[in-house]
């Protein structure tokens, strides 16, 4: 009889613990069902994104110029981690939303690219402020490795229209009908960075920058068949920096196309400054080193997938023709600097085995007036995601 008892309470016991582990499972269970949905639903409706950009370099210049006279090149060839972008954005609602773009340069300096809160209400109406692209030319918006030909990007680029050129601002942006529109407010560049060779070193890039003197942007841009842009931008402003009260006037003409294996594009600047002779005496320049009233120059490039048939990867071979002067005007107590009266003609290959991959390679010959141009064979890898 007790052994029959004792049979009994462990059976029990048993049962009990078998249910008890049984209803600990099911919660267990549970919860972890509940985790699993909660990860699929963050997931399908991730509020920040990440992307990047970068491009890596080889340089290769001449050891002579034009003039076949030996040329100091210091370091040469050599190759530089040219750009290592990471963008970074966040969706506070359908309407909110912030962009930003920080950028690693030549894997020792750290820059704020972009840094922006936007408003989208509509395709024809948005509005964004902070640290923003000037919209000007064709690469400053768009300059991607992926979404230009050249290893290097155009000199114009980085002379004339001073890219990466981003200053602090507001901007008002939208499409209708084929027609897309921006008009900003933005800080202007410093005169006390202006030379003989451009304008490059007025960027203030956001940091401290000085905001008494500042520049209207209107650009407009037509879509012509969903695959050719044409249009162009005026920027309206004053330079600061100095105790000269400069004036700096851009103007730009641009079209793109994509079509059927086709790639063409162009652009043509001026930049008028004024007020320099003022200018040049409070920066001591004399001579051939002032800073000129007018500054010009264009560029055309022309490239053809010929792959366009047979594959999904592009291979583009290119030419680009560029002209340019950054002394285009200068004051009649001035002479001109004839080397800065410049022409780069390009020869290139530009292989894309992914939209977003790309690995390039060209020769550029240069020449200018005073015959001490430099050429170059360049190769180059870039990516965007």
């Amino acid at each position: 009889m007790v052994k029959l008892m004792l049979l009994l309470t462990f059976i029990l016991g048993v049962q009990t613990l078998y249910a008890a582990s049984v209803e600990e499972l099911s919660q267990r269970l549970d919860i972890l069902t509940d985790e699993v949905l909660g990860l699929k639903q963050s997931t399908q409706t991730s509020k920040t994104t990440f992307g990047g950009y970068g491009e890596f370099v080889y340089i290769n210049k001449s050891s002579q110029d034009e003039s076949k006279n030996k040329v100091a090149n210091g370091t040469n060839p050599k190759v530089d981690a040219q750009r290592f972008i990471l963008y970074v954005g966040h969706d506070f609602s359908q309407k909110w939303k912030l962009s930003s773009e920080i950028e690693i340069e030549h894997a020792n300096e750290i820059f704020l690219e972009q840094g922006s809160l936007d408003y989208h209400h509509s395709n024809a109406i948005n509005a964004q402020a902070g640290l923003l692209l000037v919209p000007v030319g064709l690469i400053n918006l768009y300059h991607e490795p992926t979404t230009f030909l050249g290893v290097n990007r155009p000199e114009i680029d980085s002379k004339l229209l001073p890219t990466t050129w981003r200053e602090m601002g507001l901007s008002f942006f939208g499409e209708l009908n084929g027609f897309s529109y921006r008009f900003s407010l933005m800080d202007g560049l410093l005169a006390s960075g202006f030379s003989n060779d451009g304008v490059r070193s007025g960027r203030q890039k956001g940091s401290q920058a000085e905001a008494r003197d500042l520049a209207w942007i209107t650009r407009l841009d037509y879509n012509f068949f969903g695959h050719t842009v044409l249009g162009g931008t005026t920027y309206i402003g004053k330079a600061g920096g100095v105790a000269t009260d400069v004036s700096h006037k851009v103007y730009d003409i641009h079209f793109d196309t994509k079509y059927s294996g086709l790639y063409l594009r162009g652009v043509y600047t001026v930049v008028k400054l004024g007020n320099v002779e003022q200018l040049n005496i409070e920066k001591s320049k004399t001579g051939s080193n002032s800073i000129a009233s007018q500054m010009n120059g264009f560029y055309a490039n022309l490239g053809y997938n010929v792959l366009r048939s047979t594959s999904d990867s592009e291979l583009i071979p290119f030419i680009q023709y560029e002209s340019y002067d950054s002394q285009n005007k200068v004051g009649s107590s001035y002479t001109k600097d004839m080397s800065k009266v410049r022409t780069n003609m390009t020869f290139g290959l530009s292989y894309k085995p992914l939209s977003n991959i790309v690995f390039k390679a060209d020769y550029v010959k240069s020449k200018n007036k005073t015959k001490t141009g430099v050429d170059s064979w360049n190769l180059g890898m870039g990516w965007n995601f």
